[in-house]
């Protein structure tokens, strides 16, 4: 069966000043698919896991695991019916989840667009995406503990935060001064990869789009692609951000610069505060590449959920998670 190189990412649950759920994240989906809506819990009917999001259709947690151990394992699918990919086809058996399949897509283009397999242990959150953010995953889970449930102790967002944040690190950064925006180089030989990117950005690791940016900028890029491509030149961009109110600059407080850069690929920021720097993601960077057998173009659920566990195990060796 063929492969599908996939990154796993990991994240965690930022419970802030006032966190959403006091027990952690795992216990709390977990304790919201076992709610029953008249008379029927969750996790046996998928017509109530089904999330109506306002940009991208309907999100829905389709397939899901709860071993004993405590961990959680889903695999989070999103369905517009105005796009060909995936389709999601009840299934005349059972009402416990959807089928998935695939429609026929001009040029064979892949079709791995649109779904997140993920495994909750605690607050540690590993996930694989194809291109379902990690916004829509947030929004998610927000409505399944505080709206679709009565698990959460308030409405708020359930933000999943990078390694670069977490722990002591959000400490450090109480009076964040100055944040950088630094992505790689563009090459003459990555540029078509960058505007491909653009359409179809399920087959590409997560990067800062340096040509977007300098679009929305105004800069005539037809120009600057010309001229990488004569000259084989790169692009580069530095981006530096700060607030001013009248003369004086503004500080953020952790929890805003977590909120503001959270979803920004970790090594291209340089984050610089008081007494501390975190210049390209120094804390160790929680993310492997693995190799997940695929069934056409759409991941094995099987097989993705073993590789989340094998990473979860390779981290908890390491001490990195419990």
């Amino acid at each position: 069966m063929p492969s599908k190189r996939v990154r796993i990412h990991y994240r965690r649950f930022f419970r802030g000043g006032e966190p959403v759920v006091s027990e952690p994240l795992s216990e709390a989906v977990a304790k919201a698919l076992a709610h029953k809506v008249d008379g029927q819990d969750l996790y046996g009917d998928v017509r109530l896991r089904t999330y109506e999001d306002v940009d991208h259709g309907s999100v829905v947690l389709n397939g899901r695991f709860l071993p004993a151990n405590g961990d959680v394992y889903g695999e989070l699918v999103r369905f517009d019916p105005n796009t060909n990919i995936p389709l999601l086809v009840q299934n005349s058996a059972s009402t416990a989840e959807l089928e998935i399949r695939e429609a026929v897509k001009p040029n064979d283009a892949e079709v791995l667009q649109g779904m997140t397999f993920f495994m909750i242990r605690k607050d540690h959150v590993l996930v694989v995406d194809q291109g379902l953010t990690n916004p829509i995953f947030e929004r998610y889970l927000r409505w399944l503990l505080c709206e679709r449930t009565p698990v959460a102790q308030r409405n708020a967002r359930v933000p999943l935060i990078p390694k670069l944040f977490l722990d002591e690190e959000v400490e450090g950064l109480r009076d964040v001064k100055l944040i950088r925006l630094r992505p790689a180089p563009l090459q003459v030989d990555t540029l078509f990869d960058e505007a491909r990117t653009e359409v179809h950005s399920q087959d590409v690791e997560p990067t800062t789009s340096v040509l977007s940016i300098l679009r929305a900028a105004n800069f005539d890029t037809a120009v600057i692609e010309d001229m990488m491509r004569s000259h084989g030149a790169a692009v580069e961009l530095n981006l530096s951000i700060t607030l001013k109110a009248g003369r004086s600059t503004l500080k953020m407080q952790g929890e805003e610069a977590v909120a503001l850069l959270r979803n920004v690929p970790e090594d291209d920021l340089i984050v610089i505060g008081d007494g501390i720097r975190k210049n390209r993601g120094v804390l160790e960077r929680l993310s492997e590449q693995v190799d997940i057998e695929r069934k056409g173009n759409i991941l094995v659920r099987r097989e993705a959920w073993s590789a989340l566990s094998k990473a979860a195990a390779s981290y908890r060796d390491a001490g990195l998670i419990e």
